[in-house]
């Protein structure tokens, strides 16, 4: 699916430039955008329901203003912006897949924007012509991500295929044909892969990726996947070095070692390509829990305001490490553990706080209290996710951090909650077990 949209999008700028302005795209270049801060060139937004896009965000250089804006308006007296911005809307949804969809162009305004995006399937394409480039930033969400939307029951049927019936009671996945029916179960839901590369000493540089396909380099059983490692902050990565790699599924974490053989790139549409890298098959899997200490989902879920620290800088891979106090973000914490929770925000919230890394400040509305509850933590982990088929979500992985007498007494509180919510709900069981036998 994600392949298959990347072309889609591609075809469908190629196809707006030649019959809006008459131009011919030279050469199209696709980029893995990381988690971070960018200004992006806007021209406007498509806004898409029931297809395997929720928006697309559509830019282009001086050159293709000028020229968009100075060209006659068409007789039915819509711009040469608007002309441009719709035909790659229809484009791109008669190929989308999708239950008939559909969209509409919004905030059709040319101006550079701030965008923050969370590295994981963000894509950046952008499409060369005689006469300006155009650009095209959109995430695309996995099968897996659809599936779970859609209430769907296909990934579970895939995991009874290709995972052992007792997978979740395993340590390890050590023999050749459990490994291979799992490294077909990730290619197949399109999870994300992350990659763990050694920065000499100083921890892990993270990068996220897909796994494409299966093949043979160098001689050895292989698997290509979807990354881009030149920008590593640890250096080039050279043929025989090892990376670690995880995938987390339902509550469970893979963690394996793999050999790095080479780089790659994978052909798409109008001579674009994806940067990619060729490693060997692992020998084995390990199998892990996903998290240190359990987690509650709250059927209630609590306010919470999370604020950037203002003494700590922003950890911003784009390179911008100024110290920054953004807006507060309002959201639902709709779980938490004695660790860490996990806080949904509107999808189109915005702010130096949906960076990893970023140090907060988090106020938690708890019913009963007349004080929120207030406790530093640090952002772990930021993602889109799908609410329903047409509404997108932010999720954020907080973990927290005890950093003095006022964080200690936080943390307390929050033992205590845990503890009362556990063992209501194990009263509620026995009371309900009750009433069936007696």
């Amino acid at each position: 699916m994600l392949l298959e949209t990347l072309d889609s999008l591609i075809r469908a700028g190629i196809d707006a430039l030649q019959t809006a302005c008459g131009l011919s795209v030279t050469q199209a270049h696709v980029s893995l955008v990381g988690n971070g801060s960018l200004t992006f060139p806007a021209l406007g937004e498509l806004q898409i329901r029931n297809g395997t896009l929720q928006k697309v965000h559509l830019g282009c250089d001086t050159a293709l203003m000028t020229r968009l804006a100075s060209g006659a308006d068409c007789p039915d007296g819509r711009s040469g912006l608007e002309v441009m911005a719709n035909r790659v809307l229809s484009s791109l949804l008669e190929e989308m897949e999708g239950r008939r969809p559909r969209g509409v162009v919004e905030n059709l305004s040319p101006a550079p924007i701030a965008l923050h995006t969370r590295g994981q399937r963000t894509f950046g394409i952008r499409l060369e012509t005689a006469g300006g480039r155009m650009f095209m930033l959109a995430e695309i969400p996995s099968k897996v991500e659809m599936e779970e939307t859609n209430n769907g029951d296909a990934v579970s049927r895939l995991i009874g295929r290709y995972l052992p019936p007792d997978w979740m009671q395993r340590r390890e996945l050590h023999s050749g044909m459990a490994i291979d029916n799992f490294l077909v179960l990730v290619r197949k839901i399109e999870a994300d892969v992350f990659l763990g590369v050694s920065r000499g000493g100083e921890g892990l540089s993270l990068h996220s990726s897909l796994l494409l396909d299966h093949g043979t380099r160098c001689g050895q059983r292989a698997l290509r996947l979807c990354v881009d490692l030149a920008d590593s902050e640890s250096g080039p990565i050279v043929r025989g070095d090892t990376v670690r790699a995880s995938v987390g599924l339902q509550d469970r974490a893979f963690g394996f070692d793999l050999t790095f053989l080479e780089d790659d790139r994978h052909a798409l549409s109008g001579g674009g390509s994806l940067p990619c890298a060729w490693f060997a098959v692992p020998d084995a899997v390990a199998v892990t829990q996903r998290r240190r200490s359990f987690r509650l989902p709250l059927a209630s879920p609590l306010a919470i305001e999370i604020e950037s620290d203002s003494g700590i800088p922003a950890a911003s891979p784009w390179g911008d490490r100024t110290p920054v106090r953004g807006p507060v973000l309002h959201g639902l914490l709709s779980d938490l553990s004695f660790e860490g929770g996990r806080v949904v925000i509107p999808a189109g919230a915005d702010g130096p706080m949906l960076e990893q890394g970023q140090m907060a400040r988090c106020r938690i509305e708890i019913p009963g209290d007349l004080e929120p509850l207030v406790i530093s933590a640090v952002v772990r982990r930021v993602t889109l996710s799908l609410a329903d088929r047409n509404e997108w979500q932010r999720e954020i992985g907080l973990e927290f951090s005890v950093d003095g007498s006022d964080d200690a007494a936080a943390s307390a509180r929050i033992r205590d909650l845990l503890m009362d919510l556990q063992r209501s709900r194990l009263a509620h069981r026995v009371h309900v077990l009750s009433d069936m036998t007696g």
